[in-house]
């Protein structure tokens, strides 16, 4: 399979108007879109970053933070070696004065629901086999502990990232923090096997934010107004997501800037494009 450049992209404000005020943090934002099992791609992406050291892969980006927009799952072989590294990373990062957020992607989610359809068996003996691989993404598995826990969206300084995309609807929960909450309340009943309310589907549904393509699949008025009402509620100036596999996997924005279509299909199978996305407020 033929490995493609990694190519970065430096997310900016010239159609906002509002660079100026795009990054409040001191130190670079860096996200990573869907990566799938691929850890050869993760990890070229992220020392092209300046993230890693490409030898000991360790953390060398500081003060910077990193956040990786879900669906480090299925597909590929190696989720297990790419979920140990960002641990790892996410540790090292903290003790440098930086962050790594990993994100809930749909195929997380689906692994937690134990829909193992995108599962390669490559991927199920890396883990010792389909007992030891369940353990692992159990709720008090080495993963599994550690999935339940991350969360479904974040802000970083005036940036949102999620894995599809956060509609109006879904905001109903209140803030960031509070959907984050709910998300992780449903996937709790989810484990304990109870009926989910009208609005804990809502939020693990297709409309819901690992979900959700009306961003990457629409360019329109109806969409952008919708992407402007949750960008204004969370106070953020644009929305960054993955999820959606671009055509010709290259990064593309939607509304006029607002919306940032990351995912470039990195891995091998979807013999796409690495990429990664800094966010620093220069002009697109």
């Amino acid at each position: 399979t033929m490995i493609l450049p990694c190519r970065s992209f430096r997310c900016g404000a010239a159609l906002l108007a509002l660079a100026a005020n795009i990054c409040c943090t001191s130190g670079r934002i860096v996200s990573v879109p869907d990566l799938h099992g691929d850890f050869e791609s993760a990890v070229k992406i992220l020392a092209t970053a300046k993230l890693i050291d490409g030898e000991s892969l360790d953390w060398i980006g500081g003060d910077a933070t990193l956040v990786q927009t879900g669906d480090i799952a299925d597909r590929g072989d190696d989720s297990k070696k790419i979920f140990e590294l960002f641990q790892r990373l996410g540790k090292e990062a903290s003790e440098a004065g930086g962050s790594v957020i990993n994100l809930l992607g749909n195929h997380e989610v689906l692994n937690l629901q134990k829909d193992l359809r995108y599962v390669s068996q490559n991927d199920i003996e890396s883990f010792g086999g389909r007992k030891e691989r369940a353990e692992a993404w159990g709720p008090d598995g080495w993963l599994g502990a550690w999935i339940r826990n991350c969360p479904v969206t974040t802000v970083v300084g005036k940036v949102l990232f999620v894995h599809a995309g956060i509609l109006p609807g879904i905001l109903q929960h209140g803030s960031v923090d509070d959907l984050n909450r709910a998300f992780k309340a449903a996937l709790a009943k989810v484990d304990a096997g109870g009926a989910l309310t009208s609005d804990e589907r809502d939020l693990l549904g297709t409309e819901g934010p690992v979900w959700a393509r009306d961003y990457a699949f629409h360019d329109n008025a109806q969409v952008c107004h919708m992407a402007r009402e949750v960008l204004s509620r969370v106070g953020a100036l644009r929305m960054v997501v993955g999820h959606t596999v671009q055509s010709d996997h290259h990064v593309h924005t939607h509304c006029d800037g607002r919306v940032v279509l990351g995912d470039t299909g990195v891995s091998t199978f979807y013999h796409g494009m690495m990429s990664f996305q800094e966010h620093d407020g220069e002009e697109i």
